[in-house]
C-alpha cells in the first residue's frame, strides 16, 4: 500500500519519518503503542528510523549525577547532537514525538526549529498540561482548565517529588513562552475524551487530532477455556486502581471467585501482602504466558482511578472473545459499549463492581456474548488500514498548513 501524502512536499509520495522515543523504567502500554506505530507505518509504505532512548539509562554505572539530571531533562546536548546527525545525514519529511523525558530532553522542541523539521507530537497522557501526565494533585483528580494545576501538582509531588515536577512544569511553561513548539504541526491526542480535555486547557486548539490505537487481530488461539478468573494486566499504581481491587476482593461474596494480577510496580509488594487467597499474583507477564493467562479468564477488569485516555487493554479482550470491566473515566467509553462489550462502572464504588463481576461469575455465557461482539468491534472499528488512511489524513493537513 502506498499512502498518499502531499502538501509542502509536492508530489504525494511516502514520507521519511524519525520516530523519536524516551522509554519509561517500566514497561507499558504506550511502549507498545508506540512500537506498533512504526511498524504500522512502515507496512503503509512509510519509511520510519527509530530515534530511541530510555530512562534507564540513567540508573546505569557512569550514569549522569542526580544533580545534572533536571538540567539534562532541559537540554541534553549530547542525545541531541546525535539526534541531528541522524537527521542530517538523511533529512526527515517530519519527526513524529512520543515521550521525550528525561534522557532525550525537552531540547528536542528548540532542535526542531533550529532544523526547520515540523513535528507530530502524540499525547499519550496529559503531560504537557498536567506535569504528571495524570491530572491528579495528591488524591485529588484536577480540571484540565484549572490555572492553578502545576502549583497544585508541585505542592503534591505528583511527578518524582516536588523539586522535579515544580522544575518540569517551570520547564514546560518556558518552552510555551518562547515559542518552542511552533514546530508542532499536529498533536495527536488518542480520544476525542482527550482531545475535549486539551481544548479546555487552550492547547494549541487550531492543531488537535484524534487518531484511535489500532489493533492487529490475531486468530483466536485453539485452546481458550474459560477457567473462569477475572484478570488485571497492568502496572501496579495508584492510578491503575490495583488497591481498590486488592480490597474488593476481600469482600465474604467474592471469596469463592479468583483474582489474577499479572503486572508489576511500585506497590506490588505491599499490595501482595494484603491480599486474600483468591488473589493470584504472577507478575509481569509477556509472549505466551500472557495469552494462555488472557484466554482463560471470564473478563479482563480494568478499574482505573484517573482518566485514562484510552487503554489498549480491551483491545486485548476483545481479541480473546472477553468482555472487558472498566471503569467509566477518560476515553474508555468510547471503546466499550455499555452491556453489549463490557461494562462501565464508577470508579471505586465496590457495590457496583461486586455486581457485575458476580453476574460474570455466575454466567458464563453471558461472558461469552460480550467477548464476541467485542471482537466484531475490534475488526471493524480499529483495523490498521483504517488507522492508516486517518493518520495519512492528518498528515496532509497538518504538514500542509
Amino acid at each position: 500500500m502506498t499512502p498518499a501524502v502531499g502538501g509542502p512536499f509536492g508530489t504525494s509520495r511516502p514520507l521519511n519519518i524519525i520516530q523519536v522515543f524516551n522509554r519509561y523504567l517500566q514497561p507499558g502500554g504506550e511502549e507498545r503503542s508506540v512500537a506498533r506505530i512504526a511498524s504500522d507505518l512502515e507496512q503503509g509504505g512509510h519509511d520510519v528510523r527509530r530515534f530511541w532512548r530510555e530512562s534507564a539509562e540513567w540508573k546505569r554505572p557512569g550514569a549522569p549525577s542526580r544533580f545534572r539530571q533536571p538540567w539534562l531533562l532541559w537540554r541534553n546536548r549530547s542525545v541531541l547532537a546525535e539526534l541531528r546527525r541522524n537527521h542530517e545525514s538523511r533529512p526527515a519529511d517530519v519527526w513524529i514525538l512520543h515521550n521525550v523525558i528525561p534522557v532525550v530532553s525537552l531540547g528536542v522542541y528548540r532542535l526542531a526549529l533550529d532544523l526547520q523539521v515540523p513535528m507530530m507530537q502524540w499525547l499519550h497522557n496529559y503531560r504537557p498540561v498536567s506535569p504528571s501526565g495524570t491530572l491528579f494533585a495528591g488524591g485529588t483528580l484536577l480540571e484540565p482548565d484549572d490555572p492553578w494545576i502545576s502549583w497544585k501538582e508541585t505542592w503534591h509531588g505528583s511527578w518524582n517529588g516536588r523539586f522535579l515536577t515544580g522544575w518540569l512544569a517551570l520547564c514546560y511553561a518556558r518552552l510555551k513562552r518562547r515559542g518552542d513548539f511552533a514546530a508542532v504541526r499536529a498533536w495527536v491526542t488518542v480520544s476525542q475524551q482527550m482531545q475535549q480535555s486539551f481544548r479546555r486547557a487552550g492547547w494549541f486548539t487550531d492543531r488537535l487530532y484524534t487518531l484511535r490505537h489500532c489493533w492487529h487481530t490475531q486468530r483466536l488461539p485453539a485452546d481458550t477455556l474459560d477457567q473462569g478468573y477475572f484478570l488485571f494486566l497492568g502496572r501496579v499504581v495508584e492510578s491503575k486502581g490495583v488497591r481498590f481491587l486488592v480490597d474488593l476482593w476481600k469482600d465474604p461474596a467474592l471469596q469463592r471467585v479468583e483474582l489474577v494480577i499479572a503486572g508489576d510496580g511500585p506497590l506490588a509488594a505491599e499490595l501482595r501482602a494484603q491480599s486474600p487467597p483468591n488473589v493470584r499474583w504472577v507478575g509481569h507477564v509477556e509472549g505466551e504466558v500472557k495469552e494462555r493467562l488472557k484466554a482463560g479468564c471470564r473478563a479482563i477488569l480494568f478499574p482505573s482511578i484517573w482518566p485514562e485516555p484510552l487503554s489498549t487493554v480491551a483491545y486485548e479482550a476483545y481479541e480473546m472473545n472477553k468482555p472487558i470491566v472498566a471503569s467509566h473515566v477518560g476515553g474508555m467509553a468510547e471503546i466499550i459499549a455499555e452491556g453489549q462489550t463490557g461494562f462501565l462502572l464508577p470508579p471505586g464504588r465496590k457495590p457496583d463492581w461486586r455486581q457485575r463481576i458476580l453476574q460474570l461469575a455466575q454466567d458464563p455465557e453471558l461472558s461469552q456474548r460480550l467477548g464476541e461482539t467485542g471482537r466484531k468491534w475490534l475488526d471493524r472499528e480499529v483495523s490498521p488500514a483504517r488507522w492508516l488512511e486517518q493518520f495519512n489524513a492528518i498528515a496532509w493537513k497538518a504538514l500542509s498548513d
